[in-house]
């Protein structure tokens, strides 16, 4: 892990002060490294019960988390509320591939059936302060959840990452957000995204969502992705894996030369709110061709495997040093 950091430091070193660059080089073995007693801390704090969106519980995993990033010394923290209505919801999920739709608002017009707020916590460069990368993770469980592996495994894995990236130059902003919603089809990263200026998206180079990580399984993780792109040629559109192929992105390459992830094509993380108005993105999601144990209440921090986060971290910091303001 110390190798990979350094990697890091090095390559945007050239966007880096002396100083700055040298402070970073000397953070202690420990501060570089993912924590598994960090992660299951992170995990028992707001994972002790069912958080979905609009509940109780939900406010106490928000104070938590935005507690969290205070200690560490992040003070551009946001929180971004929204409203939605659950009949207009079902009817854009019934259209989500039409942007105009989808990513309009659920409740304008109509009964507020609920609220839920997004987390922004935005590390800002010194060096180019007009783009911004994004590291996701959706904090709602389902209602019948206490949502340990979905997604307990990628809110702690995105607050670990801002806990090893926070005194390290990054040559691009990096905002990490943490949505509400996803188990009712997205609506966190939906109105994110629909609230978003035409400036705004071009100042995203990417994002990497993290979304159910860290189930006991030797497998290893998809690259999950979408595109409107279609095959020109009969001869060339058999099989999800050729469409996926043809889908690519700059976030999605960054992973896939790694055996351990895989490219596919998915509609169902906070990637595709995205997607759909072309900026690259990536949702890390573990391999479940054997099936996964989440929704109900089997998805317990007993059935997790902390060194998955860990690898996952460990991989996001090292793709990290391959991205650049110009991507």
């Amino acid at each position: 892990m110390k190798k990979i950091l350094i990697a890091l430091i090095m390559a945007i070193s050239v966007a880096t002060p002396i100083q700055a660059m040298a402070e970073s080089v000397t953070q202690s073995d420990v501060e570089m490294q993912p924590s598994e007693q960090n992660i299951e801390q992170i995990i028992d704090e707001i994972t002790s019960e069912p958080h979905p969106i609009n509940s109780d519980a939900i406010q106490n995993a928000k104070e938590y988390i935005i507690k969290y990033f205070g200690d560490l010394g992040y003070d551009n923290i946001e929180c971004q509320k929204f409203e939605y209505n659950d009949e207009n919801n079902e009817n854009a999920i019934r259209r989500s591939s039409q942007v105009d739709v989808f990513l309009a608002p659920t409740a304008e017009n109509a009964t507020i059936d609920g609220t839920g707020e997004n987390i922004i916590v935005t590390k800002k460069s010194s060096t180019d302060m007009t783009k911004n990368l994004i590291i996701s993770a959706h904090y709602d469980s389902a209602e019948d959840s206490v949502g340990a592996n979905d997604n307990g495994s990628g809110v702690a894995a995105v607050l670990e990452l801002a806990r090893i990236l926070k005194d390290t130059e990054m040559p691009y902003n990096v905002k990490f957000i943490l949505f509400s919603g996803e188990e009712k089809y997205m609506l966190g990263s939906r109105w994110y995204v629909g609230n978003l200026s035409e400036d705004e998206r071009k100042q995203i180079i990417g994002v990497i969502n993290i979304d159910t990580i860290a189930e006991k399984s030797d497998l290893g993780y998809m690259a999950m992705i979408e595109g409107n792109k279609r095959p020109d040629n009969a001869e060339y559109d058999e099989g999800l894996k050729k469409l996926a192929e043809l889908n690519k992105n700059s976030m999605s390459d960054l992973f896939t030369s790694s055996d351990r992830f895989y490219l596919t094509m998915a509609t169902n993380s906070d990637h595709y709110p995205f997607a759909l108005v072309d900026i690259p993105a990536v949702s890390i999601v573990q391999d479940w061709q054997d099936g996964l144990n989440v929704n109900d209440s089997s998805d317990v921090k007993e059935n997790m495997d902390m060194q998955r986060i860990v690898e996952v971290i460990e991989k996001v910091t090292e793709v990290l040093s391959e991205i650049t303001s110009n991507n």
